[in-house]
């Protein structure tokens, strides 16, 4: 019977193989665990954008129109409740929140500059 040597080439063969095996062997460990907090439970992060947009501007609505502004001011506000509704219509018809985000996020480059 003839015994079992390993030669040099299958050992180069497999070595080569060894960097993908380590890999393989690595991925249950780089596997990210599932986020504690419902609110991050979303992978693609549109909700928290749209989430953290909603609050921000909201926040813009809560600043008092002051003169010799008022106008330009109030239009603004005005934009901005209309922002509010549409994420608002877009979520009550479970529409994609990345394509609101999107959505939203030409929206606010129409808004006049902040100052």
């Amino acid at each position: 019977m003839a015994s079992f040597r390993p030669t040099m080439p299958s050992v180069r063969a497999n070595l080569c193989r060894l960097p993908l095996l380590v890999l393989i062997g690595a991925m249950p460990a780089l596997a990210v665990p599932p986020a504690s907090d419902p609110a991050l439970a979303d992978t693609s992060g549109c909700t928290a954008l749209i989430n953290i947009v909603q609050e921000s501007l909201r926040g813009e609505l809560e600043v008092p129109c002051a003169e010799p502004n008022r106008e330009a001011c109030e239009a603004k506000n005005g934009q901005i409740r209309a922002m509010l509704e549409i994420v608002e219509q877009r979520r009550q018809r479970k529409a994609d929140e990345c394509e609101t985000l999107a959505q939203v996020n030409r929206l606010l480059r129409t808004l006049p500059p902040k100052g």
